[in-house]
């Protein structure tokens, strides 16, 4: 590797580029004011509640690209987004949101909603706006009208309504599922989740089968995510299946087989996972529970077979886990986050 490779391989390792702004770094009757000039070039804002009472909010944006990936939290409030903000910012951008917590209802001349968590909704900084919004959570990202003018029509007639179908649910799960990864992406990988990004807002917005076989990979990638939530979520359920999680993301078993091929099966990523919480549950030093009872809990009814299984894993029997703890040992999360590693992986025929 020569000088300019070092270079750019280093600079591709790098962090993005981000920042986060919070209203508890001040008083408590100065927070709602903050927040105002922080959000000034955006929206005008009244609280909900009494100013003198405090106003919990905070924004993590991070730049990758030709989008911007922003999660926020804030306080119950109403906002405008006026005309004369228009003219003043210059701010020609569609937002595309899915809220993780709360409710958020919006209105234009012509069009608006009233969204609970897991809703996904679009706005356009292009027109006029007001709304109302509770202690709400919500990841958005924002994008230009200039790297979106193929479907610029397509994005105006949709905005400032809540989008729906299977490929929003898509975009939602591909939107939460960067919510806490994004403080450790990398260059490289901001220009993946930014080219994947478009690829799932051409396939919602203008359905062809152009757009949807562009879409494939980050499509996958989506559902790989949202399974392996699902698994997570799950582990100490009987009916954890193939079947169960089939129906769970509306896919055929080929299609599940196909997003954990890379993983061995579905069926070795399901067992690894519950080795995995098997282990950490015999590890914690306050832990009473009988080995055999943490098995029964995750699903191992053979210990014969459980204790074959977690010494193959992990090179040690269950018994030795404490101590294994205790001299540095840990066992990988590495399939917790192959989420942006679908995206860099080269596509694949179902």
């Amino acid at each position: 590797m020569d000088l300019n490779e070092a270079d750019t391989f280093m600079t591709e390792k790098k962090p993005i580029p981000g920042f986060k702004f919070s209203t508890e770094d001040f008083r408590q009757e100065e927070q709602f004011g903050a927040w105002c000039d922080f959000t000034a070039a955006m929206c005008d804002l009244e609280s909900l509640t009494p100013v003198r009472d405090g106003f919990i909010a905070s924004a993590e944006a991070y730049n990758l690209g030709s989008v911007q990936l922003t999660n926020f939290e804030v306080a119950p409030m109403s906002f405008k987004y006026t005309e004369n903000i228009i003219r003043k910012s210059g701010f020609d951008h569609w937002c595309l949101s899915v809220i993780t917590k709360g409710n958020v209802a919006a209105e234009s001349a012509d069009s608006g909603f009233d969204t609970a968590a897991g809703g996904v909704v679009l706005h356009s900084y292009a027109t006029p706006f007001v709304g109302q919004i509770d202690a709400t959570n919500y990841s958005a990202f924002f994008f230009s009208r200039d790297d979106f003018g193929d479907v610029a029509d397509k994005l105006d007639r949709a905005a400032h309504q809540q989008v729906t179908g299977p490929m929003s649910n898509i975009l939602g799960s591909f939107l939460m599922s960067l919510e806490n990864q994004a403080k450790d992406l990398t260059i490289a990988d901001a220009s993946a989740v930014s080219d994947a990004f478009g690829h799932l807002l051409r396939a919602m917005i203008a359905q062809t089968p152009a757009t949807l076989d562009a879409a494939k990979l980050p499509i996958a990638a989506a559902q790989f995510d949202r399974a392996r939530r699902f698994i997570n979520g799950n582990l100490k359920s009987p009916r954890l299946t193939p079947e169960t999680i089939c129906a769970h993301l509306g896919v055929s078993r080929r299609q599940l087989y196909y997003l954990f091929e890379q993983q061995g099966g579905v069926a070795k990523f399901i067992r690894n996972r519950r080795l995995a919480a098997c282990y950490k549950a015999i590890a914690k030093a306050n832990e009473k529970m009988l080995i055999s009872s943490i098995a029964y809990e995750y699903g191992f009814t053979n210990l014969s077979s459980f204790y074959r299984q977690f010494q193959a894993q992990y090179g040690f029997r269950p018994s030795e886990a404490r101590s294994a703890v205790l001299n540095g040992y840990s066992p990988s999360e590495s399939t917790d986050h192959s989420f942006v590693e679908w995206l860099l992986r080269a596509d694949e025929p179902y």
